[in-house]
């Protein structure tokens, strides 16, 4: 249910990023915003009420759908549409984390889930929206590590390693990363690196004029320092896989991998 206006709020984000024009004049985009406003109060909102009950987050969450709307019956900035969609996402992906809490407190689904720390909670429920398997992989990790009686930790830190690339793929696939202008593959590659995809990722982020400069004179620091974790972490656990590792070892990758996915999935902090 949320994974799909999810993925619904996600396409128009894109949709609208790859506009040009300070205003959002266009009428096609302007009935589309419309639509999937009225999608949600007609399909997704009772749905989310049986599941969550009438509150204030979603009283507030209603707010911004209805200024949404507002915005596209005049000639509004495209910032502020893909600012109120920026907040309609991370309010949606907060309520999957609650769903997450309410499912396992109550036993129905997702044996062991009750033990996840918040953290772990927010990185399933988002991965859930946006790439079930890679949230397979991390959950299957997350129950594996915390076994009393494994013999290995290989397949534990291979999970892990899988969710890590399966979300590298998933948000910068190669083919989108080489047609960025002046891209070029690192000496001794045909496809991009884990510190590209990285790059490709994190840099269109920015927010007003001041923080691209910021981002554009920080390249250099977010490839070193988050291209060097990123490619740390896929190294040791590629290790891990073929040789048997302690459980401290594989607790060390997935302190690795929870905070790169924090950062490539914007996961708000708790």
């Amino acid at each position: 249910m949320i994974q799909e206006l999810i993925d619904q709020v996600t396409l128009l984000q894109t949709h609208l990023r790859h506009g040009n024009s300070v205003n959002v004049n266009n009428q096609t985009t302007k009935a589309e915003v419309i639509q999937l406003a009225h999608a949600y109060f007609q399909s997704f909102r009772p749905n989310l009420t049986k599941a969550l009950g009438e509150n204030d987050l979603l009283l507030t969450h209603d707010s911004r759908w209805q200024e949404l709307v507002r915005l596209a019956h005049g000639n509004n900035q495209r910032k502020t549409y893909l600012k109120t969609l920026r907040d309609l996402a991370i309010e949606l992906k907060e309520f999957s984390v609650i769903l997450l809490a309410r499912v396992s407190e109550r036993g129905q689904e997702g044996k062991g889930l009750s033990s996840l720390t918040p953290a772990e909670q927010q990185i399933i429920a988002t991965l859930e929206a946006l790439l079930p398997t890679a949230a397979a992989s991390y959950r299957q990790g997350v129950h594996d590590v915390r076994e009393a009686r494994r013999l290995s930790y290989r397949g534990t830190a291979s999970e892990f390693r899988e969710a890590l690339r399966e979300t590298l793929d998933h948000l910068a696939p190669d083919k989108a990363v080489m047609q960025q202008p002046g891209f070029s593959p690192e000496e001794g590659q045909k496809k991009p690196t884990m510190k590209q995809k990285v790059r490709f990722v994190m840099n269109p982020r920015e927010k007003n004029k001041t923080q691209r400069e910021v981002t554009e004179k920080s390249v250099g620091v977010i490839e070193t320092l988050t291209g060097e974790v990123v490619r740390a972490t896929y190294d040791r656990a590629s290790l891990a896989t073929h040789l048997e590792t302690s459980r401290g070892e594989v607790l060390r990758i997935k302190r690795y991998v929870d905070t790169v996915l924090f950062d490539l999935l914007e996961i708000p902090d708790s």
